[in-house]
């Protein structure tokens, strides 16, 4: 992936049911957070516990699901928070645009 560090660890789950959600979701945070850093924790092969590290100590943290990606936590500015809020898909909270941003 272009324009952002991606890193992943896993505690031997290869997450196979996620992997498309993760694809569209890391494509969407170099779109809107170029040179930012992804760090992905695969849970279990039906959970990603991703965070996006942006600089100045501000990040966002979503679980990812093959159906869904929610926002959990985050510290950052407004303009920040928007853009994390619509990377959110089935979300209970926000109206996300990650499937339409991901473009397919």
């Amino acid at each position: 992936m272009e324009g952002i560090k991606i890193e992943t660890k896993t505690n031997g789950y290869e997450a196979e049911a996620l992997q498309e959600m993760i694809e569209r979701f890391n494509n969407v945070a170099a779109d809107m957070f170029p040179g930012c850093t992804v760090y992905h924790f695969y849970y279990g092969n039906r959970c990603d516990m991703a965070d996006i590290e942006i600089g100045s100590g501000n990040y966002a943290h979503f679980n990812i699901y093959p159906n869904r990606v929610s926002l959990c936590g985050y510290t950052g500015e407004n303009e920040d928070v928007r853009k994390w809020e619509h990377m959110t898909h089935n979300d209970e909270l926000y109206d996300g645009k990650l499937i339409e941003l991901a473009g397919f």
